[in-house]
C-alpha cells in the first residue's frame, strides 16, 4: 500500500497528462492547425513512420535537446508525445515537466494504435503512406 501510494504522490507532482484523441489530432493536422508533435521513439522507428508533422526527439535527448521543440512548445495548445505504446513518453513528460513545457499531452494509444488504425503517416523522406 505504501508503495502505491508513494507512485501516487509522484504522479501528483509530476500532474498526468491528458490524452489527446487521435481524431482529434489528425483533424487539427488536416486543417494546417496541429498542435506542436514530438515522436520520442528512436531514429529508426520515427524513419519507418511517424504522425505527420510531428518533430523527432528521443525520449533520452529531450531535456538536453529541448531548443528543438517547436516554437509553439508551451503556448496554449499542449506539445503532444507519443511513442510506441507510452513509457518512453511517460519519461519524456517527465522531462518537459523538469524543463517547465505545458501543458502535455498523449496521443491516445500512441503510435501503435495510430498504426492499427489506419491513420495517415510520413516516413523521414517525407512520403505519404497509407
Amino acid at each position: 500500500m505504501r508503495h502505491a501510494f508513494r507512485i501516487g504522490c509522484g504522479l501528483a507532482l509530476l500532474g498526468c497528462a491528458e490524452p489527446f484523441a487521435r481524431q482529434d489530432l489528425l483533424a487539427r493536422i488536416q486543417t494546417g492547425t496541429p498542435p506542436p508533435i514530438v515522436d520520442v521513439r528512436s531514429q529508426g522507428e520515427y524513419d519507418e513512420s511517424h504522425v505527420p508533422g510531428a518533430v523527432h526527439i528521443p525520449f533520452y535527448a529531450l531535456l538536453a535537446d529541448r531548443d528543438r521543440l517547436p516554437a509553439s512548445a508551451g503556448g496554449a495548445d499542449p506539445v503532444v508525445l507519443y511513442c510506441e505504446h507510452g513509457p518512453r513518453a511517460g519519461i519524456a513528460r517527465a522531462q518537459l515537466w523538469l524543463a517547465g513545457v505545458k501543458p502535455v499531452a498523449f496521443l491516445e494509444g500512441h503510435m501503435s494504435a495510430w498504426k492499427r488504425d489506419g491513420l495517415p503517416v510520413e516516413t523521414s523522406a517525407g512520403e505519404g503512406a497509407p
